[in-house]
């Protein structure tokens, strides 16, 4: 009777150390998302990787950009017309950062809460910057965590980057 105990004890620490060992790797990933959805922008200069940053979001993603509304679609056209730009010649690159990332995970639903830094260069200059706080929501789909909601809010100062 005294082994079926202890055998029952160490049967339910491990499964509770298994199941906090995945909840940490389900809160990595989602930390992952988020820095990399702001480091594909940044690197879509010289990546032209389109559907590395899409795939990141849901097909039904719905945000708010410092007050308007954008969607999947919205995205891929900015990706689309900055790619245009690039091929024209234009030289207008992206530095992303994120920072203060927190992240709460509730089944197949996550939270993350960050600050963002956005700034665009061109010839070596700064040429406008965006920083502010988002709020995304992201959903586990088929074991990767991907964005359905952002909401995202500029400090007042500064004005828009995008090309």
């Amino acid at each position: 009777m005294r082994y079926r105990l202890i055998g029952s004890l160490l049967f339910v620490g491990a499964l509770g150390w298994n199941l906090s060992a995945w909840a940490g790797q389900d809160e990595e990933a989602v930390h992952r998302t988020i820095t990399q959805a702001v480091a594909g922008t940044a690197a879509f200069s010289e990546s032209r990787e389109k559907e590395t940053i899409l795939r990141l979001y849901t097909d039904n993603y719905e945000g708010i950009q410092d007050g308007q509304p954008e969607t999947k679609a919205a995205i891929e056209q900015w990706l689309n017309e900055y790619e245009s730009e690039l091929n024209r010649g234009n030289r207008l690159r992206f530095i992303g950062a994120v920072s203060n990332l927190r992240t709460g995970l509730a089944g197949e639903t996550a939270w993350a809460l960050y600050d963002y830094v956005f700034q665009a260069i061109r010839e070596g200059e700064i040429e406008g910057q965006d920083a502010g706080t988002c709020t995304s929501l992201l959903r586990k789909e088929h074991s990767a965590w991907r964005i359905f909601h952002d909401h995202c809010s500029k400090l007042k100062s500064g004005g828009s980057i995008r090309p």
